[in-house]
């Protein structure tokens, strides 16, 4: 019996001695393994989510498993996975974000908080967990979802004080459509502070975008179609004013364009770019070689000052040489500014702005009506006659804003506003405990009507079996359609063998079942992520990715001012400091370590304490990590 002992506990060591198969939370829980500090991907922290005053870090335990992380919102119109969406802000469907970790959140009452537009407005909805039906982006993986039931049209009362830009890059002089629908992945709610706005890139020495060229696709801008401007008396008082189109440039009165009334004319859209034959044909003069031109019609005096309104110049958050267009990639406000404009503003105005729609065809069901158009998109216009009743040529996109204008309101087509960011958050203890935020995500309203108002149920996605089945810009993986904002690479992009077990040879992720195709042996790694087991690709940096969880989690610093009570009620904070297990970004279909966040600055009076940036509680559940 004594030998038998022996034997069993030799037999207990040798096994323990023996190299397991690891998981993704046996690595994070052993502080011995390089883990990417989330600065430079060397490396590893020694630490974990121990919360740190100032900058003396003393981190004493390891996170268990990565934090939750919002990366996809499901498009209520298309039925695929998106980093932005467009909805009509009566939309009484349901709302799905889906991400990283989301299945820790199964047994927790979660709601959303939603910011809205400059002003931060903040909407709450009760969420549920689910799990969308069938697998991931690889058959090992699972996609849980959190929803949110619009029913009762929670979003219907908030106001929309933005507009919408369409930054798809078109070919100006080859174009034969422009996009006419609110809902496209190329337009973008001007209606953010720069912080805010994730297409911008800041630094020390950059922090505005105010350069030729610099991206800051949702910064707030605000411009309006307006007409000729006119001395009125108000009060004794001289008072220069203007009008908001009304009227599309047709000949409103059915008496052909050339004999429309001065004060039919004055309601109508101005045209787009310096057109001679255009402004002859609404005001019977040359265009004005420059704004603030004065203009004597029908008696009457008048100034030119474009096509374009300026409005709040002193709050856009996209200034200078950025306001007009640098380079063939759409970003501006416009394509280039007028002569004398900065004469009535700050911001110059400029012709043939980014405003949605760029332009457009309009239906009408009366023959015989004289309008302003042209075969192509961005070439001039001239003087056309419907034949038939049907679509007109194309016309300047202000003619479809001026027809859909509703005048109690102030809204049109490109009316919206979006968010700023998307909050998840619980309660415990009848305090809040923030369980994760995005930026990343963005959600846009629009105007009633626009867009679809039930969406899909994530019991009737939509399926795909190739990559063409899907939306312009996206990917099928495993029969759903993903955006490629979200996934890196797409299987077109490669000749690849598919589908190879785990241990077999390989040139792409696409030759593996996993997805994963090793760096640096170029065999098939396994990749399982679901709610049973996690083992992980875990790519390094600058090695091949399809999406961020197939990169290496990597500790990323993330500081914030934390409200403390104060013996004296005085208000009071201090700066914690966490390190947050976070997967690696993909970034053009490579992995690259998670962007270290700017901390904040360390509070030395009780007015650095007041901000809203002072939360109650780090964004995350301490009991996670």
């Amino acid at each position: 019996m004594k030998n038998v002992l022996v034997y069993l506990f030799t037999l207990s060591l040798f096994v323990s001695c023996m190299e397991q198969p690891r998981s993704v939370r046996d690595i994070v829980e052993n502080p011995s393994e390089e883990v990417g500090s989330g600065d430079n991907g060397s490396g590893g922290s020694s630490g974990g989510n121990n919360a740190t005053d100032g900058d003396n870090e003393t981190i004493t335990s390891i996170p268990n498993t990565t934090a939750v992380e919002i990366t996809q919102i499901i498009d209520p119109n298309t039925g695929s996975f998106k980093k932005k969406v467009s909805i009509p802000k009566d939309f009484r469907g349901k709302l799905h974000l889906t991400g990283l970790n989301i299945s820790s959140l199964k047994n927790r009452v979660v709601k959303g908080r939603f910011y809205f537009g400059r002003e931060r407005t903040p909407i709450v909805l009760d969420g549920v967990v689910g799990q969308v039906p069938g697998s991931g982006i690889t058959e090992f993986s699972t996609i849980n979802v959190i929803t949110f039931d619009l029913a009762d049209k929670k979003f219907n009362d908030i106001r929309l004080l933005y507009d919408l830009f369409d930054y798809n890059d078109y070919d100006n002089d080859t174009a034969e459509d422009v996009e006419g629908d609110a809902t496209n992945a190329g337009l973008y709610c001007r209606g953010l502070r720069l912080e805010d706005d994730p297409t911008f890139t800041s630094s020390i020495s950059h922090p505005y975008c105010n350069q030729a060229g610099d991206v800051c696709l949702y910064s707030y801008a605000k411009i309006k179609d307006q007409t000729l401007w006119y001395d009125e008396i108000v009060n004794a008082e001289t008072v220069s004013k203007t009008n908001t189109p009304v009227f599309e440039q047709i000949d409103i009165e059915g008496n052909l364009l050339a004999n429309e009334s001065l004060e039919t004319n004055l309601y109508k859209c101005l045209p787009d770019k310096k057109d001679s034959a255009m402004f002859q044909s609404l005001f019977g003069v040359n265009h004005p070689a420059a704004v603030g031109t004065a203009l004597a019609l029908g008696g009457g005096a008048y100034d030119y000052r474009g096509p374009y309104r300026i409005h709040n110049e002193d709050e856009w958050e996209i200034k200078g040489a950025a306001v007009y267009q640098s380079g063939t990639t759409p970003s501006a406000i416009f394509k280039a500014p007028l002569s004398g404009a900065a004469d009535f503003t700050n911001i110059a105005s400029g012709t043939q702005a980014y405003l949605f729609p760029r332009a457009g065809k309009i239906n009408y069901q009366t023959t015989g009506i004289q309008y302003l158009g042209s075969q192509s998109p961005f070439s001039n216009r001239s003087v056309q006659t419907l034949n038939a009743a049907g679509d007109t040529y194309y016309m300047d996109g202000c003619n479809i804003r001026a027809k859909n204008y509703n005048a109690s309101t102030g809204e049109t087509v490109s009316s919206c506003n979006v968010t700023g960011t998307i909050e998840l958050f619980t309660m415990e203890d009848g305090f809040e405990v923030q369980i994760a935020e995005t930026k990343e995500i963005k959600l846009q309203l629009l105007k009633t009507g626009l867009g679809a108002k039930d969406g899909y149920d994530f019991n009737s996605l939509k399926s795909c079996s190739a990559n063409r089945e899907c939306g312009s810009g996206e990917c099928c993986f495993n029969n759903r359609c993903f955006s490629r904002s979200i996934v890196g690479q797409c299987s077109d992009d490669f000749d690849s063998t598919g589908n190879l077990p785990t241990g077999n040879s390989c040139n792409s992720d696409f030759d593996c079942a996993s997805l994963c195709c090793d760096g640096t042996t170029n065999t098939c790694r396994d990749h399982i992520n679901n709610d049973f087991e996690q083992v992980l690709c875990s790519k390094v940096p600058n090695q091949s990715c399809v999406s961020k969880e197939f990169c290496r989690i990597e500790y990323v610093r993330q500081c914030y001012l934390i409200r403390v009570n104060d013996p004296n009620n005085a208000l009071s904070c201090e700066k914690r400091c966490y390190s947050v297990p976070t997967f690696g970004d993909c970034v053009n279909g490579l992995c690259k370590p998670p962007i270290t966040p700017q901390e904040p600055a360390t509070p030395t009076t009780p007015a650095d304490c007041s901000g809203e940036d002072v939360l109650d509680s780090p964004p995350f559940n301490l009991s996670d990590l």
